[in-house]
């Protein structure tokens, strides 16, 4: 990979230094480019922080496992409340059931 820079013709001996200031910072996944005459890494697609060490994924990593978590307890919760409903509903069936029964059986005595 070659990186070539056009240097206007009026430099006075300032493109060293500013050759020389991306060799105090290291771009994990980026490159250094001088912002203001600052070295800054230019981080690669996927890539963030200071240095380009960070992948986006890290920055997501707490609220989508958050957001997981919480969407399995939501679930688990349903799953409760729909046992719930389903056991009252045959609860109600049972008794209709031995309520009619039991006047079945008082008519025949």
């Amino acid at each position: 990979m070659s990186l070539s820079m056009t240097v206007p013709a009026s430099d006075d001996g300032n493109l060293s230094r500013r050759l020389t200031a991306c060799d105090d910072i290291t771009c994990n996944y980026g490159r250094c480019v001088l912002v203001d005459e600052q070295p800054t890494c230019e981080c690669k697609l996927g890539y963030i922080g200071e240095t380009c060490n960070e992948t986006i994924n890290d920055a997501l990593s707490v609220p989508l496992t958050l957001g997981v978590l919480a969407f399995i307890i939501g679930f688990i919760i349903l799953l409760f409340v729909l046992a719930f409903f389903r056991r009252r509903i045959k609860a109600r069936k049972r008794k209709k059931a031995a309520e009619e029964a039991q006047l079945r059986n008082g008519a025949h005595l």
